[in-house]
């Protein structure tokens, strides 16, 4: 929940920047825009928004990458798992399973040693799945955007917003959700770039 929490807002990021270089890059200052849509001239603001929880539960290539995370997520605490081992310790000590003290004390020693190193592959571990974490919201982040320039050439949308379940957009008409097409497309692109490798 936590990754999906992160991936929405880089998603979010991404739209807001996404929302600036369109509405600035038409060379028209915001009261111009504002001036043109109260006067209800041709030339109105066409504001428009996508659904982020929508598009990243359906959208393909975020469901794998998602998945793909999840798993090493899963194999690197079962690794660490394996590697946790001071119950064993416990245990002996407990039932005398040590021929002498001094047996005792080597042998808490060799696991003061492996759960320091423990540790430090378990920070080790946490960090590359930061990193790896950034990587995918990244990739996310850079597919969309360059989706959506392109989208928007053909569509000439003024401004493309994001929002989520309890987020910005609390109500809209019909027609400004764009997000079924987006899906759609993006599914198509997603799956057309698969059957050409």
């Amino acid at each position: 929940m936590k990754n999906l929490s992160i991936v929405l807002n880089v998603v979010l990021f991404v739209a807001v920047i996404v929302l600036y270089v369109l509405y600035f890059s038409g060379h028209k200052s915001p009261e111009t825009a504002m001036t043109s849509k109260v006067a209800g001239t041709a030339d109105a603001t066409k504001i428009v928004y996508i659904n982020t929880d929508t598009l990243l539960n359906n959208y393909q290539l975020a469901v794998e990458l998602n998945e793909a995370f999840l798993k090493k997520q899963e194999d690197r605490r079962t690794e660490l798992n394996i590697k946790a081992e001071g119950t064993e310790f416990q245990r002996k000590l407990q039932n005398n399973g040590f021929i002498s003290e001094a047996r005792a004390i080597e042998a808490r020693d060799q696991l003061l040693v492996k759960q320091e190193n423990f540790r430090r592959l378990q920070q080790e571990m946490m960090d590359k799945a930061s990193r790896e974490q950034s990587e995918l919201n990244k990739q996310l982040f850079d597919e969309i955007t360059n989706f959506l320039k392109e989208y928007n050439k053909e569509k000439g949308f003024s401004i493309v917003l994001s929002t989520q379940l309890g987020g910005n957009v609390l109500y809209a008409e019909d027609g400004f959700d764009i997000t079924k097409e987006i899906v759609d497309r993006l599914n198509a692109n997603y799956k057309k770039g698969d059957s050409q490798k």
